[in-house]
């Protein structure tokens, strides 16, 4: 007989696709916000995607390192790109979010039942401006802690560090944890090698196998955190 499965105490909650969905608009909307130097933005989520999984030891390092590759790409310096990223990318993708608010039905609601049943929560994007992005989602930072981000940790997903952090913050052990995101290759790939738990979101017209629909994490989320009897 296999043992019962760890009962939940905290749940790290990916931003970007999980909290809200990710429509065909997005990308639209992000080149707008970026004109006129628009083709940078592809240029820079692929020098930032080599570094997927690599560890820095600090945000600090990640950003030098990303800054002066993706200088060399642009033919710029890298105080250039840095400047880029912290001005134009980031000012970007904050004010876009608010073509996103409420389209998660029940997230409240969801958030609510969960802090009362005294589930920790955070929130864990590969991204920074975390709290100014959930703001202008109009989901309140407070609901959760921490709010963290892997590039300010200086390791992006999968890197399994950022999300051991929050475990070692919480004093809660990997395996009474659940991680819930919508890419297994970052965010599962993350909770598996920390010992963690996934629920893959997924709103592809196409389910790969383990992908739920948001209604369907909202309740099998619920399930996992049902108070011992």
């Amino acid at each position: 007989m296999n043992p019962a499965p760890a009962p939940i105490r905290g749940i790290i909650f990916d931003l970007d696709g999980t909290l809200y969905p990710m429509r065909w608009y997005f990308k639209p909307l992000m080149f707008v916000r970026v004109l006129p130097c628009a083709m940078r933005l592809p240029r820079f989520l692929e020098v930032r995607e080599t570094y997927a999984g690599v560890d820095f030891g600090s945000g600090d390092r990640l950003l030098a390192a990303l800054s002066e590759e993706f200088a060399g790409r642009e033919k710029l310096t890298s105080a250039e790109a840095r400047t880029w990223i912290d001005r134009t990318f980031y000012p970007a993708f904050v004010a876009v979010m608010r073509f996103f608010r409420n389209s998660r039905p029940g997230l409240s609601e969801l958030i609510l039942t969960l802090r009362d049943r005294g589930i920790r929560l955070a929130v864990l994007s590969d991204y920074g401006r975390v709290a100014q992005r959930l703001e202008n989602l109009h989901i309140s930072p407070s609901l959760f802690d921490p709010v963290a981000s892997c590039e300010e940790a200086g390791a992006l997903k999968p890197n399994m560090r950022p999300f051991l952090e929050i475990s070692r913050q919480w004093g809660i052990p990997p395996p009474h944890i659940v991680v819930v995101g919508d890419r297994p290759d970052t965010d599962g790939a993350a909770a598996t090698s920390a010992g963690m738990r996934f629920v893959h979101v997924c709103d592809a017209g196409r389910f790969p196998e383990g992908g739920l629909r948001w209604r369907d994490v909202r309740g099998k989320l619920r399930d996992l955190t049902v108070p011992p009897v």
